[in-house]
């Protein structure tokens, strides 16, 4: 079987990202593949691995803290595209109004997709570990006081 083409690559990481951006459990797993492991590094975060169903239940909690959370590829940074190894690396920022302030984080994601390109079979997450350090406890705080007003 041929690789998938790098305009394939490109259009299902496009889709990925704007489903992602609705920002539901169920629109940022839209197209992982059943088998899709998300992992966040650096290792000093802590963060296990999660599968589709971790990190949709991870997604839950965030939605409601980060009702307009998004993510954009930096501008100027093209994504890079290996065809053969059906890996596609992005230069990420995100945005979002929460209870706790603005929140705005930059990242490197590293994707490999499936044999046809068409899904994604796992994500390698780098974030600004400083500032996700910093923000994580912020978050909890937020999540847990919506938790207690329900």
């Amino acid at each position: 079987m041929s690789s998938p083409s790098r305009e394939q690559l490109l259009k299902t990481v496009n889709l990925f990202l704007e489903a992602f951006n609705e920002f539901t459990p169920e629109s940022v797993v839209r197209y992982r593949s059943p088998t899709c492991l998300h992992r966040l590094l650096p290792d000093t975060l802590k963060r296990p691995p999660q599968t589709n169903t971790d990190y949709a239940n991870f997604i839950a909690v965030l939605q409601p803290i980060m009702p307009d959370f998004k993510l954009r590829i930096v501008e100027g940074r093209e994504p890079v595209v290996d065809e053969v190894s059906r890996r596609v690396v992005l230069h990420l920022k995100s945005h979002s109004d929460t209870a706790a302030g603005v929140y705005e984080n930059e990242y490197v994601w590293i994707l490999t997709l499936g044999q046809d390109g068409e899904s994604i079979d796992d994500i390698v997450e780098f974030a600004d570990s400083l500032y996700t350090s910093d923000w994580l406890p912020k978050l909890t705080k937020v999540a847990e006081e919506a938790a207690a007003k329900k």
